[in-house]
């Protein structure tokens, strides 16, 4: 997520007022979060807390239930395009809750849409 928002280890570590070699024990697993590290780094990162929270079982039910379709687990890797990860760069930059649900709402159409077409409808 740091490499997503465009941060060094450096750059990420003087925003949270750490040192580097911090921040890279966090990266690799080898020290714990505080709920007060957490928020720092979302804010940081600008990103919502909860994506540097891994999903349980439970929560993976209920996003099926409102119908994601798709939903990994907290250690599976997803490999993504070049594209992709410029889409989510410029995604996080919108501040606007209501306009990141139109976008996300907007997305979901064209695929069903491509469905469709793929379909010969």
């Amino acid at each position: 997520m740091r490499e997503e928002a465009g941060l060094s280890q450096q750059e990420l570590a003087e925003k949270l007022d750490i040192s580097f070699q911090q921040l890279q024990k966090y990266e690799y697993g080898k020290s714990s979060l505080t709920v007060d590290r957490l928020l720092q780094l979302s804010q940081a990162l600008h990103i919502p807390i909860e994506q540097l929270v891994p999903r349980t079982n439970e929560d993976a039910d209920l996003h099926n239930e409102v119908g994601e379709e798709e939903v990994y687990s907290p250690y599976e890797r997803v490999i993504v395009s070049p594209e992709e990860v410029s889409i989510l760069k410029y995604y996080r930059r919108i501040q606007s809750e209501r306009l990141r649900a139109l976008l996300l709402k907007h997305i979901k159409e064209w695929v069903e849409i491509q469905k469709e077409m793929e379909q010969g409808r």
